[in-house]
């Protein structure tokens, strides 16, 4: 083995245990090793945007970022159809750290519709780059814009979706900047989420 490959190694694997993590403070125990698979798998797919990327890291948590709220998505979304075969409305999370968990895929299931709310360019621009994983880079390429272009786009969109998110509700953030409650705003000002 060459010193590089060692170091590579050694580097892999340091990372593998920083997104193990990084994973495990994020979902439940059982979720962990699938969603590690899937994120290194993402990443592998997407090997060309992780050489191209500024911050390689950086966009790796981005990646798994997007997989851990993917998997709060579907785990919401089996708990409603569930729920709806069961003929009850909602079913009730079985304990705090559900609830917790619970909060950012209520959050982000409104999301979407305030995203599509907003005007088209920005909308199109957080729909490519914060729902569906692109890369700025990705994204300009798409729409035929610039990467500063498309830059500009995304910080405005995302200072325009806080403004709707914060007209429509109420959020409480923990330290590290992760949303762990949110309440909808009883005035008829808010738009629907």
């Amino acid at each position: 083995m060459t010193a590089s490959l060692s170091l590579t190694t050694e580097a892999w694997i340091d990372f593998e245990g920083r997104l193990r993590g990084y994973v495990r403070r994020r979902v439940d125990p059982a979720s962990v090793d699938d969603l590690v698979a899937a994120i290194l798998l993402r990443l592998v797919q997407h090997q060309e945007d992780l050489r191209q990327a500024r911050n390689p890291i950086a966009w790796a948590l981005k990646v798994a970022a997007n997989a851990v709220a993917d998997h709060h998505r579907r785990r919401a979304s089996e708990r409603r159809a569930l729920a709806e075969a069961e003929g009850e409305e909602a079913m009730q999370p079985a304990s705090e750290d559900d609830d917790e968990a619970a909060a950012p895929d209520q959050l982000a299931r409104c999301l979407v519709p305030l995203i599509r709310s907003l005007p088209e360019r920005y909308g199109e621009a957080l729909m490519l780059t914060e729902i569906e994983g692109m890369t700025q880079a990705a994204a300009a390429r798409r729409l035929g814009l610039s990467v500063s272009g498309m830059k500009s786009r995304v910080q405005r969109g995302r200072q325009k979706l806080k403004d709707a998110l914060l007209r429509c509700c109420t959020i409480q953030i923990d330290g590290r900047g992760g949303v762990i409650d949110y309440r909808r705003r009883a005035d008829g000002q808010r738009p629907r989420c």
